[in-house]
This record gives structure tokens, sequence and C-alpha cells, in this order.
């Protein structure tokens, strides 16, 4: 009778951590996602895409203002927002999105590859320099034959490319 008692302590000592997070759970509920208003964001992200594509940049910038304004940090936001602002040669804004989406995740390989050749066609090497070795880095640690090895190869060569660019045209 004891074993059966003991048993039944050290199960409900081991239950009652469960129960107490199960009943904390149901006292602080969380918020509700308005389903609506996420649905009205994705919808300004394809808009935004589906201008960009067709070539109307200032139309898909709208939208992707309304689209950032309405999730807040959204990397892959920034990252579209920094090519529409490439096409609107609005270079300040691209690589003020580019960054910000690299910020958000670093583990994107476009938006460093085009903040690495911003920074080298405005000039600062430094900059492009320091994407040049993340993108490196990514590449090292691919070895190759990671999904992302093309992506990677071709943001490096966008960096060198517009390094190269940037060094002809100062003076020697």
């Amino acid at each position: 009778m004891k074993r059966f008692f003991l048993c039944a302590a050290i199960l409900a000592a081991l239950l009652a951590p469960s129960v107490a997070s199960a009943q904390i759970s149901r006292a602080a509920p969380q918020p509700k996602v308005n389903q609506n208003k996420m649905d009205d964001a994705i919808k300004k992200y394809q808009d935004a895409v589906r201008y960009y594509q067709s070539g109307q940049h200032k139309l898909a910038e709208q939208e992707l203002e309304d689209f950032l304004e309405r999730v807040g940090e959204h990397a892959g936001g920034n990252f579209m927002m920094g090519l529409v602002q490439i096409e609107l040669q609005n270079l300040d804004k691209a690589r003020t999105s580019f960054r910000t989406a690299v910020k958000l995740d670093p583990a994107m390989v476009s938006p460093r590859g085009y903040l690495g050749a911003i920074e080298a066609f405005s000039g600062n090497m430094q900059g492009a320099a320091e994407q040049k070795t993340a993108l490196e880095k990514m590449a090292a640690d691919c070895a190759g034959t990671c999904p992302k090895a093309g992506e990677i190869a071709q943001a490096i060569e966008r960096v060198e490319e517009n390094m190269a660019a940037a060094a002809q045209q100062q003076p020697g």
C-alpha cells in the first residue's frame, strides 16, 4: 500500500509543473492575430512584387511602404524596397533598406550583395569590403554544396565588379 502511495505522490509531483504551466497559459491568453490585417498586408506585398515586375516602381514603393507600416520590421520587405529604390535611382534609400534587411536577417544573401555593390559605387570601400567578407564566409561555410551556393557566388561577383569599377574611377 505504501508503494502505491509513493508512486502516486511522485507522479503528482512530476505532473505538477505541467499542470501549473497549463493553468498559467489559460490565465494569460495570447493576443489574437487579426487575420484580416495580415491578409491585407500580404496582399500589399504581393501587389508590390507585381508592380515591380511590371516596371511600375512608384506604385511598388507605395505598396511596400504600406506593407512595412503594417507589419513592422520585415527583412524580405526591406530587401524588396531596396530593389525598388535602385530602379527609382534613390541609392541612399536603397542602402538604408538593404542595411535593414541584413540587420533583420544576416543570413540573407542578396541584400548583402546589393548593399556591398552600392557601398562600392558610393565610394565606401570599407563598407563594400565588409559585405564581401561576410559573403565569402557564407561561401566557405557552404563549400559550394548548399542551396544558396549560386546566389552567394553571384552576390560576391556583384560586389567585386562594383569595387573594381569604383577603383578605376578613382584618380590614380
